[in-house]
């Protein structure tokens, strides 16, 4: 008979939110906490995309890029830190993509 894993605890984003620096880093992907302080490191798409958006929800961002099942086979059980309560998700918590640079203003023809 298999062992059932045992329940993942429910967060809040406040909670989540505290683990903010590349030292201490969870992001929410899919409505659960992960512990990404270590694999940030080792990002194929560099550790900036992690560490920028630590203690944030970055769903959005990372959803276009990997599949949805992707951290549950790439990281151990206990890095994932929990489920997040949804309704204590406000918009600040939510990762946004890095603002692009404004265009070089254009040379005028002498």
């Amino acid at each position: 008979m298999a062992v059932a894993a045992p329940a993942l605890p429910t967060l809040s984003m406040d909670e989540v939110a505290k683990h903010n620096t590349k030292e201490d880093c969870w992001l929410v992907l899919y409505g659960k906490a992960y512990d990404l302080t270590k694999f940030g490191r080792v990002h194929p798409g560099g550790a900036g995309l992690i560490y920028d958006n630590a203690g944030k929800d970055a769903t959005a961002l990372f959803d276009p890029i990997h599949p949805k099942d992707i951290m549950d086979k790439l990281l151990k059980p206990a890095l994932t830190m929990g489920l997040v309560d949804p309704a204590t998700i406000k918009p600040e918590h939510i990762a946004q993509p890095p603002k692009k640079a404004a265009p070089a203003p254009k040379k005028k023809k002498a």
